[in-house]
């Protein structure tokens, strides 16, 4: 990726751009998110270097002193430098975001609503810029010794006014320190001609008295309203820098009093011995004419007049700022993929597993119930012979139900084992598996005839077949036409110790097949609670002819087995 292909939402490392808001002969400086865990977020600026000039190695080796020089400077009136980066071949650095304008487009919006920088307002902005570079030409190595840092690009554009009435210094990209590895080529001008000092335009050698030269033509600029050295072109520019003397500020406006008259022409003096010798100097003078002409100026009271000369150019700019932040979250929210929670603790810890089918003797499958433990879910199959329903029957809960045991066997199965002799153990155990035994059985038994297949729609009604009742298993007996014997319904229940689980008349089944289903030895008819008649089937809700009514047979002379209800030992 290379800088050409930079554009809102590109991400720089650990920045995001959001948009760019100016750019300069060198580099463009896009307003930029940093972001970081916990939702932290953070609006900085920052500056790439131009596509033309990317490949100019002289134009990186200067963003490289910037970010060297630059990120060593702490003060409130310079902007801080907080990173330095490359991501695909992309140089970028990263500064603190300055909530403000440039001096020159404070001046520039004031002079289109019909007025200038009032002369006390200028002169705060010039005490506060002195400030900051007073720092910069302060600034020392590790070995304390002075680095002579000098900027040679102060001009209004590098003079940043926050919202909040303080001025930072910005853009150390052109500056001269010692053992800088980027200096000035012989013939090569840096910075801005209209605000050169004279040993600059004649290419001599420079220091900090460089930068007092220029901010003496922004005080002369603020206090008259015009540049003393302005021309028509840059060479008559730089010919009155260096050999015209500048006009007398109190010609061009004489409200100005002699004291900041003579501040201003001193720090315009051709020979450098003759100006401010530190930019500190110069701001305590300013800040002293200041005082004799009505008093200190507050940073809010520079605030106040940046607010009303560019609210509307701020408030859209900030808002321009939030828009392009809140696209890109929708965008990032938007590429994430959607993850549906689980519907429970068991759901997401659990494993679910399902029971393998059983094969009952006559061939019909059907899903055995669930072992103690498991999480499975019965899984109902239909019986091999069976015919499907049709689609205009109501649909049912196809489930078997649970196996019952009695309650005597129950109590054999939860009685502790008794202290008996060898053989009366082994007696014991034997009728223990012979009632186990049973109980599958029957529970298989059950499970068989609760999958029996259901009559088509239009099938001529029958009566239920019932095999008889025995204590043994029934021999079929079909009929010569193939059809189950007819039952009397009065069919004596077996007091057989282990007892079917009870079934209405909707899971007996409607239709012969060609083999008889064994007896389940204790199947019953329930009555309905509403009626002692039995209750009819779905079925026969639908056909135009009543299904015959079944008769139900006396009670057994035992209690009613309790149905164990199958739990996982984990809950």
């Amino acid at each position: 990726m290379g800088t050409h292909t930079l554009a809102p939402g590109t991400l720089l490392g650990r920045y995001e751009l959001l948009l760019p808001i100016a750019q300069g002969g060198m580099a463009t400086v896009w307003a930029a998110r940093q972001r970081g865990s916990r939702g932290f977020q953070k609006t900085v600026a920052i500056k790439t270097i131009l596509p033309n000039l990317s490949d100019d190695p002289s134009f990186e080796q200067m963003f490289l002193d910037e970010a060297a020089i630059a990120s060593r400077i702490h003060h409130p009136n310079v902007a801080e430098i907080l990173d330095l980066g490359e991501q695909d071949e992309v140089l970028y650095l990263v500064m603190e975001w300055v909530d403000g304008e440039s001096l020159s487009t404070l001046s520039k919006h004031a002079r289109k609503n019909g007025t200038d920088i009032p002369l006390r307002i200028g002169l705060k902005i010039i005490t506060q810029a002195c400030a900051g570079l007073h720092a910069a030409h302060e600034l020392r190595d590790d070995s304390d010794q002075l680095l002579e840092l000098v900027h040679r690009d102060v001009s209004p554009q590098n003079i940043l006014v926050s919202s909040s009435g303080v001025v930072k210094i910005v853009d150390f990209g052109v500056a001269k320190a010692l053992g800088r590895s980027g200096e000035t080529s012989a013939g090569q001008l840096k910075g801005k001609v209209p605000f050169m000092s004279p040993e600059q335009a004649k290419g001599a050698a420079l220091d900090r008295r460089t930068d007092v030269f220029a901010l003496g033509i922004i005080l002369y600029r603020l206090a008259t309203g015009t540049h003393p050295f302005l021309d028509d072109n840059d060479i008559k520019t730089m010919r009155n820098i260096i050999a015209r003397p500048p006009m007398p500020p109190r010609v061009k406006n004489p409200k100005l009093s002699n004291e900041l008259e003579r501040i201003i022409l001193k720090a315009l003096q051709k020979d450098p011995a003759r100006r401010y010798q530190t930019a500190a100097e110069l701001g305590s003078e300013v800040e002293f004419a200041m005082m004799q002409d009505g008093g200190r100026v507050t940073d809010e009271e520079v605030a106040t007049f940046v607010r009303a000369t560019l609210g509307e150019r701020d408030r859209k700019r900030s808002a321009a700022i939030r828009d392009a932040a809140t696209k890109m979250d929708e965008s990032g929210r938007a590429s994430l993929p959607l993850v549906t929670p689980p519907d429970s603790v068991s759901e997401m810890m659990l494993t679910k597993t399902a029971t393998p089918p059983t094969v009952l003797a006559d061939g019909a499958v059907t899903a055995a119930v669930p072992a103690p433990g498991g999480f499975g879910v019965p899984l109902p199959a239909e019986p091999g012979n069976a015919t499907p329903p049709t689609s205009d029957a109501p649909p049912r809960d196809t489930r078997p139900p649970a196996p019952s045991f009695s309650s005597s066997t129950l109590a054999a199965l939860a009685a502790p084992p008794a202290t008996t002799r060898p053989g009366a153990r082994s007696r014991a155990g034997k009728g223990l598996a012979i009632g186990l035994a049973i109980a599958c059985g029957v529970g298989l038994g059950v499970l068989a005839v609760a999958k029996m297949g259901k009559p088509t729609a239009g099938a001529p009604d029958v009566a239920p077949a019932r095999a008889p009742a025995t204590t043994e298993p029934a021999t079929p007996r079909p009929t010569e036409d193939g059809a189950p014997g007819p039952s009397d319904g009065k069919t004596p229940v077996p007091t057989s110790e282990a007892k079917g689980t009870d079934l209405s008349v909707d899971d007996l089944p409607d239709k012969a097949s060609t083999t008889s289903v064994p007896s389940t030895g204790g199947g019953r008819a329930q009555r309905s609670k509403a009626t002692p008649t039995a209750t009819p089937t779905t079925e026969a809700k639908a056909q135009p002819t009543a299904a015959p009514e079944v008769k139900a047979p006396p009670p057994p002379p035992t209690s009613k087995a309790n149905v164990p209800a199958v739990q996982d030992p984990g809950f």
